[in-house]
């Protein structure tokens, strides 16, 4: 096991209605003006929004709001977020949405308070000094980002993601009862997103980690467990707190403490998903995994066959493997990337940027892009 240094102090306020008092935890963490960020028309449907602004009013809290923000967001957006923070003097940004909305703020709060231009902070090394205090309440439980050190932002062709302690948010609410009305494809994409960022912290070839790993493993049987059930009836409290507490738990850090991380199937899929962001990042990764693990079962037979036993219980990783297939079809996940309408153009292109800036992606074995090329195409 490695050295490490963790804290995260993220304060997580969960339950039933917590979203309507936000209001007053701002309010104790002496916060005067807020711009509330949102994404599409449904957090302002169902009310949401709503019982946000009304909880602010009753604190006295002056905001303001603006909505829009897409899934695989960019640059440009966040721009517009930067320019309100700095003319109206926001003193906090509260995220109302999933990863897409908190990764919008998050470089909007880094970049805010940065002379350049915030995509130095992803192409340049620019370390984050300073930024604009991050609070959320989450929508749709899976990118974690609620908890997590990292941002990912879309600009220029490329989708490109850095970390820093700055930008881990203040506070998060998860209310389970908000994600009822998710319609299913994002309930099976989230599952299958949450699972992933473990798995990308449990492949490594880090020895004596045997703690971490058998936390991460029942954190992934768990979203196994109560994912499928979530297909059944979407409004099943009890098991969104489960999936809930894994969604936001899965990117925090925790399942990677004193390790080395692997990285390489997100890596992958943002490029497919920088390429044509009509792909979700859940569903693409729901093809790319089991391919992945095909392609390095041989780097550390050991960790592979833990994963095989602990996780899948199955006694061979081919097994496993296809056991693994099984659960993402279960989740009504497509399995060949021409399910996306990918040529094989399109894969070489995608190959050729995702190892174009550092030469190669991923740790549990380091990927060329003929490697990347190889695992597009057996699952093209």
């Amino acid at each position: 096991m490695l050295n490490f240094n963790y804290c995260n102090p993220t304060r997580i306020i969960f339950g039933r209605d917590e979203h309507r008092r936000i209001g007053s935890q701002l309010k104790a963490a002496g916060f005067e003006r807020a711009l509330i960020v949102y994404g599409g028309g449904s957090a302002l449907k169902n009310g949401t929004i709503a019982a946000v602004q009304a909880s602010l009013e009753e604190n006295a809290i002056e905001y303001f709001t603006i909505g829009g923000v897409r899934s695989n967001p960019t640059l440009e957006y966040a721009q517009r977020v930067m320019k309100i923070v700095r003319d109206s003097k926001i003193d906090v940004l509260l995220a109302v949405g999933g990863g897409s909305v908190i990764d919008t703020c998050k470089v909007a709060a880094a970049g805010a308070c940065y002379d350049g231009d915030a995509w130095d902070f992803f192409t340049k090394g620019v370390s984050i000094e300073k930024v604009i205090p991050i609070a959320c309440v989450l929508t749709i439980p899976a990118a974690g980002s609620e908890q997590s050190v990292r941002m990912v932002i879309n600009h220029a062709g490329l989708k490109l993601g850095t970390a820093s302690e700055k930008i881990r948010p203040l506070m998060s609410v998860v209310n389970p009862e908000l994600f009822f009305t998710l319609p299913k494809n994002q309930i099976a994409a989230g599952v299958v997103d949450m699972i992933s960022h473990i798995f990308e912290r449990y492949f490594t070839n880090t020895d004596h980690v045997d703690f971490v790993s058998a936390q991460a493993e029942a954190a992934i049987r768990t979203a196994m467990t109560f994912g499928p059930r979530l297909l059944e009836n979407p409004r099943d409290y009890d098991s969104w707190c489960q999936i809930g507490m894994v969604g936001s738990w899965a990117h925090n850090g925790y399942y990677g403490l004193g390790q080395v991380e692997d990285w390489a199937c997100h890596a992958m899929e943002h490029e497919l998903s920088a390429y044509d962001a009509t792909i979700t990042h859940g569903a693409g990764l729901a093809v790319l995994t089991p391919a992945w693990l095909r392609y390095v079962q041989n780097v550390n037979p050991e960790r592979m066959k833990r994963f095989a036993r602990e996780i899948m219980g199955k006694e061979s990783v081919e097994e496993a493997i296809c056991a693994l297939e099984a659960f993402y079809a279960r989740m009504q996940m497509p399995a060949k990337l021409s399910d996306f309408g990918l040529t094989d153009e399109a894969l070489q292109k995608c190959a050729q940027s995702c190892c174009a800036r550092t030469g190669t992606v991923g740790q549990f074995k380091k990927l060329a892009s003929d490697d990347v090329l190889a695992i597009y195409r057996s699952v093209a």
